[in-house]
């Protein structure tokens, strides 16, 4: 196929193209910034399916003389501003911004294919500078802003870059509530039950294997008492009985539950949580449990306590609900409106609410719309090895970076003469090219994809294993790339 050769003022060397589309100003403009490298080999040659990257174009080849560079294929990267909130396991919500200053490990809700909620480990860096923005609106209310090319994690699993997103379409939610003892809930969107965050930190192997204690539960405690924090640091394994024991040890935590002062603030807060509707709700389950219970232990006894019971309230029942009174009530009721806390929507009488919610946000978030942003900031995002994903605070799943930057502690005078090694060292460790590895990585064998592999990739005769070998590989087209300061 004939290429043509571009005249791009002001650059320093050949720029030959495949490309069949008029190149923008910014391309034109990072084929200059390319084109000037010190390092260069000759030209820069331009791909069919060349666009604009980060560093120089995606699709762009340029090779190097005595140098290993960064960024000299072109990448993809989709990012955040920096006041962007994503939920921690400590129980709090951090910017992005705080995050890649503080430049330290953290643990962030991760998601898998099949809808399962992980915990896993993430870094936060800045990613670029005067970015161009999207604002992309939820259901909720929340509002992420983005760059046009970064990626939400859909309901079925699969990504969608962020100016591809159509109102209405379904997000990959996260759903958390604290339950009344203080313990983080987190809706698992596979099966649509609640799990406690700590035992998500635990399956998700964060504290290594879950232990089995013969005729016992296993316990994850919490070492500061905080049932919210779950970073892997704040939890053990106990059996249950060693639980117990520890707590009955804590002689001064026990004679503060026992003093005369706690117990009148206990009272005090059931009684302003049974003056809530959530509180209403949630001492009338743990009644009807008790009763429950006395009626199965206590059966006759329970007969003999409420025999006539019906005879007794229905002549009150029946006055009440004929008298005008009792009409209005029950009308009022039927026709009240309650605001979804999600959406803000006004819906008619409690089951509707509970209706509206089962299946407007039972299980997703939605799309309201996605609007270019006239102004451009410095964008963040994070780096989630294991999983590719994390949650934002807005209650989505969305990919992470496809690259990041490691400050190693080389100088160009240690590796004088040793970059031919370095990389055929990192080739060896990550294989390039048609090369695969000679084992299929674990995180890659056990993909539930797999499963339908043979049946989307029928006539081609060991597909699904030359594939698992090369997952996790750089392919063909891409180069391990370092930079080396003098």
């Amino acid at each position: 196929m004939p290429y043509n050769k571009l005249n791009i003022s002001g650059a320093k060397a050949d720029v030959l193209a495949w490309v069949h589309h008029d190149l923008s100003l910014d391309e034109q403009n990072m084929l200059r910034n390319v084109s000037r490298l010190p390092c260069l080999y000759k030209h820069v040659a331009l791909m069919p399916d060349a666009h604009l990257g980060i560093g120089s174009m995606v699709g762009s080849v340029v090779a190097t003389k005595d140098a290993v560079i960064p960024a000299t294929v072109g990448v993809d990267i989709g990012c955040f501003t920096g006041e962007t909130l994503v939920p921690t396991l400590d129980g709090k919500s951090y910017s992005l911004k705080e995050l890649a200053a503080d430049d330290k490990e953290f643990v962030v809700y991760a998601c898998t294919e099949s809808g399962k909620i992980v915990a896993a480990k993430a870094t936060a860096k800045k990613t670029r500078t005067n970015a161009a923005l999207v604002k992309v609106t939820l259901d909720n209310g929340a509002e992420i802003r983005c760059t046009p090319d970064h990626k939400f994690m859909l309901r079925d699993g699969s990504f969608v870059e962020a100016k591809d997103l159509i109102a209405g379409e379904s997000l990959m939610p996260l759903y958390r509530e604290t339950d009344k003892d203080g313990y983080v809930l987190v809706q698992q969107n596979y099966s649509g039950r609640m799990q406690k965050a700590h035992w998500i930190v635990a399956r998700s192997g964060l504290l290594g294997k879950v232990p089995q204690f013969e005729g016992e539960r296993t316990v994850v405690h919490h070492k500061n008492f905080d049932e919210a924090d779950n970073r892997p640091e704040n939890l053990e394994f106990m059996s249950a009985s060693e639980h117990s024991a520890y707590h009955r040890r804590l002689v001064e935590r026990n004679e503060y539950w026992q003093a005369a002062e706690f117990e009148a603030k206990r009272k005090k807060a059931i009684s302003d949580k049974a003056q809530t509707t959530e509180g209403h709700a949630y001492f009338a389950a743990r009644g009807t449990k008790n009763i429950l219970k006395y009626m199965e232990e206590n059966p006759e006894h329970f007969k003999m306590a409420v025999a006539a019971n019906g005879q007794r309230g229905k002549q009150f029942l029946v006055a009440y609900n004929q008298s005008e009174k009792g009409r209005t009530k029950s009308k009022e009721i039927a026709n009240r409106l309650y605001d979804c806390e999600a959406c803000g929507t006004k819906v008619k009488s409690g089951i509707g609410l509970h209706n509206h919610r089962l299946y407007s946000h039972g299980y997703n978030h939605k799309v309201v719309s996605v609007e270019p942003i006239g102004t451009r900031e410095d964008v963040y995002c994070l780096t989630v090895p294991e999983y590719h994903n994390f949650a934002l605070d807005a209650g989505v799943f969305v990919h992470n970076c496809g690259m990041m930057a490691v400050k190693t502690p080389f100088k160009s005078g240690i590796l004088d003469g040793k970059l031919k090694e370095l990389r055929h060292e990192i080739e060896r460790a990550i294989p390039v090219g048609f090369n695969h590895h000679k084992e299929s990585d674990w995180h890659a064998s056990r993909w539930a994809g797999w499963e339908n592999f043979d049946d989307l990739h029928k006539g081609v005769q060991d597909r699904k294993k030359k594939a698992m070998l090369q997952m996790g590989t750089l392919g063909g087209g891409k180069l391990p790339r370092a930079v080396v300061t003098q």
